[in-house]
């Protein structure tokens, strides 16, 4: 047998081989993550942001970016949920489905939080985006405020300076 006739033998039974298996396909629960509100608005480096959405996940597989910086998720919540879960699973239905007969219960009752803390960014505009187990959500708007501390205090201007180092007028 030619070399050239031997890879042809070893090609056909490659493809045989693999003709034969099934593929295994294997689903992953990926939906659109909707951000409602983001509260404060704007907020401090440091402070504890709070998004309000659905579907949201856990603080284990959760990460919000603040301008591509990733922020400390601090807390997710999902609040007075139990009914809006029993009625998705009495239909069948998933966290990433429109489940119309669901959505009255969901949307007035069923509360999900995710909070994060600002990270140490100059002030300025800021894109946010969460993202978890069931996708990511588009992106937010944050301004990060000036905590008005970043400047080199003299104290000349302070009210009740004395002009002398360390002494503090007597009232």
């Amino acid at each position: 047998m030619t070399s050239s006739a031997y890879r042809m033998t070893g090609l056909a039974a490659l493809f045989a081989v693999t003709g034969c298996s099934t593929p295994t396909e294997i689903f992953a629960l990926r939906c659109d993550v909707t951000v409602d509100d983001i509260s404060p608005q704007p907020a401090t480096v440091g402070a504890s942001v709070t998004l309000t959405g659905t579907p949201f996940t856990s603080t284990y597989d959760s990460a919000v970016y603040v301008g591509g910086e990733r922020a400390t998720v601090t807390d997710v919540a999902r609040t007075n949920c139990t009914n809006c879960d029993s009625c998705r699973i009495q239909n069948g239905c998933t966290e990433c489905q429109d489940c119309d007969a669901c959505d009255a219960i969901c949307a007035s009752e069923c509360v999900e939080t995710v909070t994060f803390d600002v990270p140490e960014l100059p002030a300025g505009d800021y894109g946010v985006q969460l993202f978890n187990a069931h996708g990511q959500s588009p992106v937010l708007d944050l301004t990060i405020q000036s905590t008005g501390f970043e400047g080199t205090d003299t104290g000349s201007s302070d009210t009740g300076d004395t002009g002398t180092s360390g002494t503090v007028p007597s009232p």
